[in-house]
């Protein structure tokens, strides 16, 4: 862990599945819900399902890290869920409103909760280092949840107002010019190899993938720290 042996002028953090619960489980219960309402001939997870495939392909493509000047038009998230809402209802020809199910799906995310250790560990690290967050999600669901966390956040980047999307450099790099730092001098923590380890090392961040299914393991993956939960990082900090 050589490449972790400062602390860091700030520790930047992904949000959702990082700090913020976001279970497969509770959108499974949501297609569950439109299905039982509309009486559907189809179960709730296949529903998600086949909308999964259609919203993956979104996350595929709405970045183009070969030409990032080639990107698609930035899209919000409720904006392409709704799109993949009406692939999906025309394939099945169902009659509902695209529109109110991306809400829904909104909904659903800004009612999203932190996880047990979220509010305690990031008000230990303050006491060593500033802390931010740099999220892939639209405001109107990333706000909600946050506020649910007992911090109080100086910096916060949403894909929404940067108008683009992890990967991306330039959304890491906007933060940077908003909190005066060298990238060498930041860590970024997140749960996406792609997203997170990719986008935040390519400017010079220092990355570490936190991987919460797994039970408290810490090692080095391809030069960048895994960890499976914030009291890790903690101890780490405690140790430098």
């Amino acid at each position: 862990m050589k490449s972790y042996f400062e602390i860091p002028k700030i520790i930047l953090f992904d949000c959702f599945e990082t700090l913020i619960n976001n279970e497969t489980e509770k959108w499974i219960h949501v297609f569950e819900r439109m299905v039982k309402d509309e009486k559907w001939n189809i179960t709730g997870k296949k529903l998600w399902e086949i909308w999964k495939v259609e919203e993956n392909k979104f996350r595929e493509t709405r970045t183009n890290l070969l030409n990032i000047d080639k990107n698609p038009l930035f899209k919000t998230y409720k904006e392409a869920w709704k799109n993949c809402f009406d692939i999906v209802f025309e394939k099945l020809n169902f009659k509902y409103s695209s529109e109110k199910a991306a809400e829904k799906c909104v909904e659903l995310m800004a009612n999203n909760v932190p996880y047990n250790d979220t509010s305690e560990i990031l008000n230990e690290l303050s006491k060593y280092t500033n802390i931010g967050i740099i999220s892939n999600a639209d405001n109107a669901f990333l706000n909600p949840a946050i506020n649910k966390i007992d911090f109080n956040f100086k910096y916060l980047l949403s894909s929404e107002t940067a108008k683009c999307y992890k990967p991306d450099p330039t959304i890491f790099n906007q933060m940077l010019c908003t909190i005066g730092f060298a990238s060498k001098d930041c860590w970024y923590v997140g749960d996406k190899e792609y997203d997170d380890v990719i986008g935040s090392s390519s400017i010079g961040m220092k990355p570490i993938l936190i991987t919460r299914k797994v039970y408290n393991e810490k090692y080095i993956n391809n030069g960048y720290l895994v960890v499976s939960n914030l009291t890790q990082i903690l101890e780490l900090f405690k140790n430098l």
